[in-house]
């Protein structure tokens, strides 16, 4: 499990905890273990219960459940307070925007034990005549139901990468006689799955553990991988054909519609390689396949991970990040990279330790000493600057001069409506200090459906002003949506592919960017974070 796994768990304790009004320092050691350990780079797992206790937040009763969790997925005081809880009940405390103190009411005062129930009493108007839910928290409620039921089926692409290896290791060492391959929507890279699709060469007969095939027929069986994943295998003689393997893949329609004609090629092609190379056409990736436009494709200039030359957007321990200064950009040095520019949050953001003026200002100081140090690598002094509600930056324009660069992102007020969301993007965009858009729609995948945005109107004002928009690489954002790269990069702006981490293992979050960028068909010349150090340093001077 990851630590953002593990971390989850204790968060889920401390929730459960408070609903049954267990003992509130309890409580609070376990929320604590949540904050603490979810951004720590160290692989806890393998920790002995002594080096656990070095973390802050981790004393000896966390490190026995990090131990005890490292070897059940779980640790039996959970196991015991979701013994107590119905398990609707347990869902709800996951929905954005319903916290303990609001589901012992919705529970033990409404009898209300189920994300559809809740949704169904919240419809029917029977919040409203209780004290504290007037008309508009229950409006955010039905918001926040609709999109947990839309999204409950679905699954983050990149938690799912382990389990796709271990269905392919698993499946073809217990049936050694079949060939097994990846196929479909996780072959395609899309950032969320329903399910996972494998090409077979036959019938599986020794069906592993964590496995329980359900429907079987001749072309295909139905399944779930570890009780929850819907799996399906798909029977094809290997090796497959061309047309087998680009159909079972998929794509947009216009790429079903581009391949459709060489209907006969297909047939004889024995890859998918020698396919285009067949109708005399660059190789369309997998990742590439939901694009609109193939007929001037060119996959040689696609970005790829080696072209990315510095780190953008990234936190130290001046904000929210576990890591210090140096610490992050010795990171970025073993990594290969040129550069790192540190964008900690503004001084708005206290909930992120936001940086006073004074602060800035002792963080200049430092990065001019490690810049010293740690030559010819450099640290860029930015700002991720919170765009207020009307639109200015939280700073005044003598601090905002003094940053190399400045991205400009929201983070609080999420809750409005397109206009609102568009004049404080507008506004911010317009300012002469923002060089980069954060995460322009503030989205967190299947958690937090973003602020409505004109992406159209947004991306023609990025353009007037020349300001960079960001690809949050973050997997759990990737905002800018890949659906939009082609529209910018007509318009001539570049894509700055930024992890913002928060800790050593974030930065490597990059990865997920470049898919996420190569899926939407960005070119490495329309990606900002190409440019090598000297290159970048220009870059920033220009509007100097």
């Amino acid at each position: 499990m990851t630590n953002k796994q593990i971390a989850g768990l204790f968060s889920e304790m401390a929730g459960l905890m408070e609903l049954h009004g267990e003992n509130e320092f309890k409580i609070k050691s376990y929320a604590n273990a949540y904050l603490n350990i979810r951004k720590l780079d160290a692989e806890l797992e393998l920790l002995s219960p002594e080096e656990l206790q070095a973390f802050k937040g981790v004393g000896k009763t966390i490190a026995e459940k990090i131990i005890e969790i490292s070897q059940k997925a779980s640790f039996a005081a959970l196991e015991e307070m979701r013994s107590k809880t119905p398990e609707g009940v347990r869902q709800m405390l996951a929905i954005k925007g319903i916290g303990p103190k609001k589901l012992i009411f919705f529970w033990k005062e409404l009898g209300i034990e189920s994300p559809g129930e809740l949704l169904y009493a919240c419809k029917e108007n029977r919040l409203i005549a209780h004290k504290g839910f007037g008309p508009k928290i229950q409006e955010d409620l039905i918001k926040a139901l609709e999109f947990y039921q839309s999204q409950s089926h679905l699954f983050h692409h990149y938690l799912l990468e382990t389990e796709i290896q271990e269905i392919l290791q698993e499946v073809g060492q217990l049936n050694p006689n079949i060939q097994i391959e990846l196929t479909g929507t996780a072959k395609r890279w899309v950032p969320i799955l329903e399910s996972l699709e494998f090409i077979v060469s036959g019938p599986i007969t020794n069906v592993p553990e964590n496995l329980s095939l359900q429907t079987s027929d001749i072309e295909k069986s139905k399944g779930l991988w570890k009780g929850n994943i819907p799996v399906y295998f798909f029977y094809q003689s290997f090796p497959l054909s061309a047309k087998n393997s680009l159909m079972l893949t998929g794509g947009s329609e216009e790429f079903i519609h581009f391949i459709k004609p060489y209907d006969r090629p297909l047939e004889n092609s024995a890859s998918e390689e020698l396919f285009f190379k067949e109708i005399g056409h660059p190789f369309v990736p997998a990742e590439c396949r939901d694009l609109k436009e193939f007929e001037n494709f060119d996959p040689s200039k696609l970005i790829r991970d080696e072209d990315i030359k510095g780190v953008v957007h990234n936190h130290s321990t001046y904000s929210d990040c576990v890591c210090s200064l140096k610490e992050m950009a010795k990171e970025c040095i073993r990594l290969g990279y040129e550069y790192l520019v540190i964008s900690d949050h503004s001084k708005t953001a206290g909930y992120a330790n936001g940086l006073s003026i004074e602060r800035v200002e002792m963080q200049w100081r430092e990065i001019d000493q490690l810049n010293i140090e740690l030559a010819p690598f450099k640290i860029y002094k930015s700002i991720e600057s919170d765009i207020l509600s009307d639109g200015s930056l939280d700073y005044p324009d003598e601090i905002l001069a003094g940053f190399d660069l400045v991205i400009a992102s929201i983070h609080s007020n999420l809750k409005m409506n397109e206009e609102k969301a568009m004049m404080r993007l507008l506004n911010a965009v317009a300012n002469p200090y923002t060089r980069i858009l954060g995460h322009p729609t503030g989205r967190l995948l299947l958690s937090r459906q973003g602020y409505p945005v004109d992406h159209m109107r947004l991306i023609d004002a990025c353009a007037d002003h020349d300001v960079v928009i960001e690809l949050n690489a973050n997997p759990m954002r990737l905002d800018l949506d890949w659906n939009w790269i082609d529209y910018a990069q007509k318009k001539g702006i570049k894509i700055a592919i930024n992890p913002d981490a928060h800790n050593l293992t974030g930065i490597r979050d990059i990865k997920y960017g470049v898919r996420a960028a190569r899926k939407g068909g960005l070119l490495r010349n329309n990606c900002l974070n190409i440019l090598n150090n000297a290159e970048f340093n220009a870059w920033i001077l220009t509007k100097k």
